[in-house]
């Protein structure tokens, strides 16, 4: 049996690998980052399936995690 390779992305809480997924995800469709990034999608998709976490679920928490994080930096702002 052969061992995978180890990724920083499989060292990163859920919250984080998803939030950044969707933030280079979103800024590939953007053309603010190259294509060249999709290398790193994939290895974000790669440490997610490792896990057993479905790529639609780290798709769909990304824009939940960036929403949470602007409301939080807007609370603390406030204060």
């Amino acid at each position: 049996m052969v061992k995978e390779k180890c990724s920083l992305y499989d060292k990163l809480p859920l919250d984080l690998l998803s939030g950044f997924y969707f933030e280079i995800s979103k800024n590939i469709e953007k053309g603010i980052l190259s294509d060249a990034m999709y290398h790193e999608i994939r290895l974000m998709e790669q440490s997610a399936l490792r896990r057993g976490i479905s790529l639609e679920y780290i798709h769909d928490k990304g824009p939940r995690i960036n929403e949470a994080e602007k409301l939080l930096k807007g609370k603390t702002k406030q204060h």
